[in-house]
């Protein structure tokens, strides 16, 4: 599975790559209930900005609340800015990642998660129209996620600003769409397109 460190730039890297796909339809519907996926960019980087840039940049840079509500945490900006915003500050936690000490990575396994699950978020919206496949996760990656699952404290995670309640996922599903209907995510919908309209990016 690597270290805590490879898995972070794993997810760094795996998110980085959803948001420039995405970086074209920017107001379409994520996975997140009643969030674009320039919404799901803008938390990214507002998380990463708190949990990311603290234990690797030695101080937080967003708004200095730690203890925020996780649903919350959200950056600045235009939906046009949010993919700009994000691959700043993704390369410089990039470049702190690769000289921190491994003990840096200690805190930071939700981030880790929290950037894979939210690439998947973003993928969803383009597969829900037809424009993609749900994202598979890369294989040690979901290895060391669906431990995470295993010890993962049920009456702890099931709640709304972490995971919402498990889902039953398809009898085909992928290990990946398991991964996703146990963290409350819809994952089928990916597969069909819809007739509705595709939303533009906002000003907002």
């Amino acid at each position: 599975m690597g270290t805590a460190r490879e898995r972070y730039l794993q997810a760094l890297d795996l998110f980085s790559a959803e948001a420039r796909a995405g970086a074209d339809r920017l107001g379409l519907p994520s996975a997140c209930t009643d969030w674009s996926i320039a919404d799901v960019i803008r938390h990214v980087t507002g998380v990463q900005a708190e949990y990311g840039a603290g234990a690797l940049l030695g101080r937080a840079e967003g708004d200095g609340d730690l203890t925020a509500d996780h649903s919350t945490v959200m950056a600045h900006g235009s939906d046009f800015e949010a993919v700009e915003a994000w691959e700043v500050l993704a390369a410089r936690l990039r470049s702190a990642a690769h000289d921190a000490d491994e003990d840096a990575f200690r805190a930071l396994p939700l981030a880790t998660l929290d950037m894979a699950l939210h690439a998947w978020d973003i993928r969803w919206g383009s597969a829900r129209v037809g424009l993609a496949g749900n994202l598979d996760f890369p294989a040690e990656l979901l290895e060391w996620m669906e431990e995470y699952r295993e010890r993962a404290n049920e009456a702890s995670i099931r709640k709304p600003t972490i995971f919402g309640a498990a889902m039953e996922p398809p009898a085909d599903a992928s290990p990946s769409e398991r991964f996703a209907a146990w963290t409350g995510r819809e994952t089928r919908t990916g597969r069909e397109p819809r007739g509705d309209s595709l939303p533009g990016p906002s000003d907002g």
